[in-house]
């Protein structure tokens, strides 16, 4: 095992009132994994150069919020097909090979929830979903 502490981050602007680092440091504190969770504001102007930055530091991934979740897929070497049929990724990978892989997980993630918590089935409905930003359409493609 590396001596290296991996780094995430999560990439926006603004940034500061994100509860991400709260969130991820606790289940990295929880499960005993180590790494260390970050925050960063990042310009849209400088995202390209941050994204090349972050894997030389020692970064291994990312989460993105707004203002781009849109930009990213751009950016990125690997697309999933999700990530791609909603037009915005919120999971970066930095692979060992230096592609920069992006996914979507907001509407798995949401669906599962409802699904392990509310004991609700999304194939019968009904379901309403409200916005219509990088989070909002990923949910309506996973239901």
């Amino acid at each position: 095992m590396s001596d290296k502490i991996p780094l995430a981050a999560v990439l926006g602007s603004p940034i500061a009132h994100s509860k991400s680092p709260q969130l991820h440091t606790y289940w990295l504190k929880r499960y005993g994994i180590r790494g260390h969770y970050i925050p960063i504001d990042v310009s849209q102007a400088d995202l390209k150069d941050v994204l090349k930055t972050l894997p030389k530091m020692g970064f291994v991934g990312a989460n993105v919020t707004i203002p781009h979740k849109e930009a990213v897929l751009a950016l990125a070497d690997v697309v999933t097909d999700r990530a791609a049929l909603i037009g915005a990724a919120n999971t970066l990978i930095f692979r060992a090979d230096g592609k920069l892989h992006a996914d979507n997980t907001d509407g798995y993630g949401f669906v599962e929830n409802l699904r392990a918590n509310a004991n609700w089935d999304p194939t019968l409905g009904p379901a309403a979903v409200f916005g219509a930003g990088g989070a909002a359409r990923a949910v309506v493609a996973s239901l």
